[in-house]
């Protein structure tokens, strides 16, 4: 989330979580967060341009055009490559706080 509003200029983000974790997704920068245990987000009125989908719902949520990443650990192994100059833009984002590595909602660690 952060990524997506901060360096690639996302103008709305929408996130799932469950009750306890909707503070969290919105300190992330989501801008609509979706409590998973009371509605479910692919029968909102609202349609997406992309969706991140852990869980393999996301077709019904998509615009049409849209594009859906998928990514189920069960089946598949995620590789993230990148480029230096994507890495050079980043590092002024972490560097600045906008955006903080996280991996446990109670703590960050430093990049």
């Amino acid at each position: 989330m952060q990524l997506a509003k901060h360096v690639f200029g996302a103008s709305m983000i929408a996130a799932t979580a469950s009750t306890l974790k909707l503070e969290l997704v919105k300190s992330f920068g989501a801008d609509l967060a979706i409590d998973y245990t009371k509605f479910f987000f692919e029968d909102l009125d609202t349609k997406f341009d992309l969706v991140y989908d852990a869980v393999d719902r996301a077709m019904k949520a998509l615009k049409e055009g849209g594009s859906v990443v998928v990514i189920d650990p069960k089946d598949s192994m995620f590789v993230l490559t990148s480029s230096g100059e994507f890495l050079r833009k980043v590092h002024s984002y972490l560097k600045s706080g906008k955006i903080k590595a996280v991996l446990d909602p109670k703590g960050t660690i430093p990049f």
